[in-house]
């Protein structure tokens, strides 16, 4: 037996507890200073960074807000402007219209009188035309609620649902929009009527 007691304490010798945590070296005061240095030199770098980041983001900001108040402004300096070459157009009407008033007191004669009207007259039409201004069709056209406004319905056994019969009003398209509506009176069965 003193054998066996003799080999269990060799073993429970031999077996030591184990520590989780391995040792680590041991380093130097010189060496945490090191480091420390190294993350206050990195620390610098990116506040000196992101001071530059800050710079730059508010000199764009600055920017952009200089761009959108130059951006207004030359808009509001177009919309000024925009109709200035229509306005001229319209001059020489109004001028034509001042010749004809002046002939007009003048004479007595209502021929040349209607006839300057019907000059003055075309020429702005032609004008209005040439800048994009197309009277919509009316009478005799099936209702459009796009291009109509329809101000009377009357009851038609003759005539198709919807057809225009009247037209108070005259609409018009700009370029291809609708700026003035017709205002007509369309036709309706007398049986959708009941």
């Amino acid at each position: 037996m003193n054998r066996e007691s003799n080999n269990k304490k060799e073993k429970q010798t031999e077996e030591k507890p184990v520590n989780d945590k391995q040792e680590e070296p041991e380093t130097s005061q010189n060496e945490d200073v090191g480091v420390t240095g190294n993350s206050e030199k990195e620390l610098k770098t990116l506040r000196k960074q992101l001071e530059e980041e800050k710079d730059r983001c508010l000199r764009l900001n600055a920017e952009f807000e200089n761009q959108r108040k130059r951006l207004q402004k030359e808009k509001e300096e177009f919309v000024k402007y925009a109709n200035e070459k229509l306005i001229i157009d319209l001059i020489d009407i109004m001028e034509s219209l001042e010749r004809g008033l002046e002939n007009a007191k003048g004479s007595n004669n209502k021929d040349k009188l209607i006839q300057g009207l019907e000059l003055i007259y075309k020429q702005l039409k032609n004008i209005l035309e040439k800048n994009g201004l197309v009277p919509i069709k009316a009478l005799g056209e099936k209702f459009d609620p796009y291009k109509h406004e329809a101000m009377m319905q009357t009851p038609s056994q003759d005539d198709e649902e919807d057809m225009i019969l009247e037209e108070f009003a005259r609409g018009y398209m700009l370029n291809n929009m609708v700026i003035r509506y017709s205002k007509v009176r369309v036709s309706k069965n007398k049986e959708t009527d009941n």
